[in-house]
């Protein structure tokens, strides 16, 4: 009888749920009409595409599609229309000024204001990143104790404008954490900021407890330069396991090749920075579909950020410096692994941090890849790390996420530069200004 009465329950529940979800308003309906059109998937920028939106999903894409009625009319049939962009690798929450140990920088981002002015700080950021067309980004610690969670759901609910937040929490890292040696620790830096594992079942632990505080994908650190300390294997491994369990990817912040190659053997989905690594490992990577995240800034970023130094560095070094870094990428694309977009941003520059996702791609085309090819990154490969089929593409079903041009970044990255109309979840967030 109590078992009757229990599937007689969940049949009413049902029902009422199915009944609620036909009487939800379907939301604005919205018709973009695109000059050009990047097919993401193909790396190819198209010819024009009508692309119709209700509520905060793309229902279809044609060649042509008849207004429906009531619905807005958007004429970017000058433009090229693009997936939002996507930031695989940001900090949104912490700034360091250059020179600046990144103890202190976190120390005083904590001290002013304590945990609810520090969530503050990133609410012009993430206008920034919007600005300049990035609506996800995936955000991977040095934020505190998950306040980077707390900024994603203050703009999924619509408090905060910004873009969406793919969040980590606290990175899981080795003793002393990312910061620099610190004989004394009055104020708990290292423990405010990441999350120091010890054995194998306290990593299994520390996933379980990101995941039930909602983040989206684990941060680790195999090694945390400039520490010495690192990860064993069998926390790598641990870490990796556990979250598979839940199907939650892991990010390996990782630089040199003996610790890039432990993260990938222990299962990573991605690698991030990962400067200095062999053709080997890079094979390894390309062989088990681990995504390389290069931070790169371009030459263009770099001169910016130097002008605040005290000595400017000699015409010429600054191409030389960031040459390894090319290299780098360019053999990581030429073995065949996947790469996505981050451009791990945590420095003042002054166009703003949305702006510095753009340089990162301008950086990728300043090693050498084509200006399609850097546009993949942010957009389908992105949106594969993230393991979302509704993000980096335009087609039916995914987020009614899109920007609009003037000009064709498929072959002048810097056309990403005319933003002329940015889309989130189906609402205008930067107006539509026109494409001559």
């Amino acid at each position: 009888m109590k078992l009757t009465r229990k599937i007689l329950l969940h049949l009413l529940l049902a029902t009422v749920a199915t009944e609620g979800i036909a009487q939800r308003p379907a939301g604005p309906v919205t018709l973009v009409h695109a000059g050009r059109f990047w097919d993401a998937e193909s790396g190819k920028m198209l010819s024009a595409r009508d692309i119709l939106i209700r509520g905060d999903r793309i229902t279809e894409v044609a060649p042509s599609i008849a207004l429906p009625t009531g619905a807005t009319e958007i004429n970017a049939r000058g433009c090229s229309v693009l997936p939002g962009l996507i930031d695989t690798h940001t900090h949104i929450l912490a700034e360091q000024k250059f020179g600046e140990p990144l103890s202190q920088s976190i120390d005083r981002d904590n001290t002013h204001g304590g945990a609810i002015g520090r969530t503050f700080t990133g609410i012009p950021r993430a206008r920034q990143y919007l600005d300049a067309g990035v609506t996800t980004i995936r955000d991977l610690g040095n934020s505190g104790q998950f306040l980077d969670l707390v900024l994603g759901q203050a703009i999924a609910n619509g408090t905060v404008i910004g873009p969406r937040i793919i969040g980590s929490g606290p990175g899981l890292a080795p003793a002393g954490g990312q910061f620099e040696r610190l004989p004394m620790d009055p104020h708990g830096l290292v423990s405010g900021e990441y999350r120091v594992i010890n054995g194998a079942d306290d990593a299994r632990a520390a996933v379980r407890d990101a995941i039930a505080r909602g983040a989206d994908v684990i941060k680790m650190y195999p090694e945390a330069s400039p520490q010495r300390t690192r990860l064993t294997v069998a926390e790598m491994q641990a870490i990796v396991s556990e979250a598979q369990r839940h199907n939650i990817p892991v990010a390996a912040h990782a630089t040199f090749d003996a610790a890039i190659r432990e993260a990938v053997e222990a299962g990573v989905s991605s690698i991030e920075h990962g400067y200095e690594i062999s053709d080997a490992t890079l094979k390894l990577m390309a062989a088990k579909g681990v995504w390389l995240v290069p931070t790169d800034p371009s030459i263009e970023m770099v001169k910016e950020f130097s002008m605040s130094w005290k000595q400017q560095p000699p015409p010429g070094e600054i191409a030389q410096q960031l040459k390894m870094f090319h290299d780098r990428l360019l053999r990581a694309h030429k073995a065949g692994v996947r790469i996505a977009l981050g451009s791990d941003l945590y420095f003042p520059y002054a166009p703003g941090r949305g702006a510095g996702t753009r340089g990162t791609l301008e950086g990728y085309v300043d090693a050498g890849l084509t200006p399609a090819q850097a546009l993949r990154t942010a957009t389908w490969e992105a949106g594969r790390l993230l393991r979302d089929d509704g993000l980096g593409v335009l087609r039916p079903g995914a987020h009614a996420d899109l920007l609009a041009v003037a000009g064709d970044p498929s072959q002048e990255i810097r056309a990403l530069r005319g933003i002329r109309f940015v889309m989130k979840d189906g609402v205008a967030v930067v107006p539509f200004a026109g494409c001559r």
